[in-house]
């Protein structure tokens, strides 16, 4: 016990002697370790946008400006775990004296969120100003949904509901904005390569104007439906073949006339590629209307994946006669 009480009173002692060099060490000490924390510590700067946090019955009608530029401090794995979208700086606003003003904020590190273990060292600009107003609610009628791309054949065609929607937010914004007549567009629809009719929802796009407000529904559901174009085609001259079941005497009958038109129609694209060689024209020997009328109709054939909608003959009927007779 003696040994530390002398031990003891012996650096009291050396204390008392020595306190300056003691205090200077010290301050030396912390003086190093900050500059060598700063100097191997980095930074990093990202556009953050501004987020506020507003009274009900208030709606912001400006924030300018609507982003600041955030350095960052830290150690490289600090700033690496940084994420910039979901970093914001959020401002709790003060209340003006009444509904509809503006306010000025200072901005300080603890408005940034999403910042993990960096500290914030700089904010360009460190102030935002806020106009407010009382809120409002108005309805918009919504623009027919664009559309981009080409479908893979015909055109596109669109329907959409519903086909107002309801927003809020400022209220001489609002007003403004709906005196002009102005319709609420959306997101264009893609078709790109598309053959078959399809539903999508599509997202509203803010009036301009407005700051962030509200819209009630965010979306209207689209229905897009793919027309092929409707086109006729006519043939010329198209030989009629005298055809018959399995044992019937048919080579000694051709048809009178001998040959005849076809009006086909179908896609337009789809017609384009069909080859008169393509087309078969037949006279039925059997078929039971040839005894009580004397006239056979014609039968049309067309190749397999033609996609025509129709083929009609002209005549559609046809005599049969021995060769070398009428024709």
């Amino acid at each position: 016990m003696s040994a530390a009480r002398d031990t003891r009173g012996r650096v009291a002692e050396w204390l008392a002697a020595e306190w300056r060099e003691v205090l200077l060490s010290l301050l030396l000490a912390c003086v190093i370790f900050f500059t060598v924390r700063e100097n191997i510590s980095n930074i990093a700067t990202y556009p953050v946008d501004v987020e506020i946090e507003r009274d009900p019955g208030m709606a912001v009608m400006a924030v300018r400006p609507m982003s600041v530029r955030v350095t960052f401090r830290g150690a490289l794995s600090e700033l690496r775990a940084l994420d910039p979208r979901n970093l914001r700086v959020l401002v709790r606003t003060p209340r003006p004296d009444r509904i509809g003003g503006t306010v000025r904020v200072v901005l300080h590190g603890r408005n940034v969120r999403g910042r993990g273990s960096t500290r914030v060292v700089g904010l360009d600009p460190a102030e935002v100003q806020i106009s407010f107003d009382h809120q409002g609610e108005r309805e918009f009628a919504v623009a027919p949904p664009a559309t981009e791309g080409a479908p893979l054949r015909g055109r596109a065609e669109v329907s959409y509901e519903p086909r107002t929607v309801r927003v809020r937010g400022a209220r001489l914004q609002l007003d403004q904005i709906h005196a002009e007549g102005t319709r609420l567009q959306t997101e264009a629809v893609d078709v790109e390569g598309r053959a078959q009719s399809f539903v999508r929802r599509v997202r509203v796009v803010p009036p301009a104007g407005a700051w962030m407000p509200e819209i009630l529904p965010d979306a209207v559901t689209a229905t897009v439906t793919i027309v092929t174009e409707r086109a006729m085609r006519e043939f010329s001259g198209v030989p009629v073949r005298v055809a018959g079941p399995a044992g019937a005497a048919t080579a000694g009958l051709t048809a009178d006339p001998a040959r005849v038109n076809l009006r086909v129609t179908g896609r337009a694209e789809a017609l384009r590629e069909l080859l008169p060689e393509d087309l078969c024209v037949f006279a039925d020997v059997a078929d039971p209307t040839a005894a009580s009328t004397g006239a056979v109709p014609v039968r049309v054939f067309l190749p397999p994946g033609a996609a025509a909608e129709s083929a009609v003959a002209v005549p559609d009927a046809v005599r049969l006669v021995p060769a070398g007779g009428p024709g």
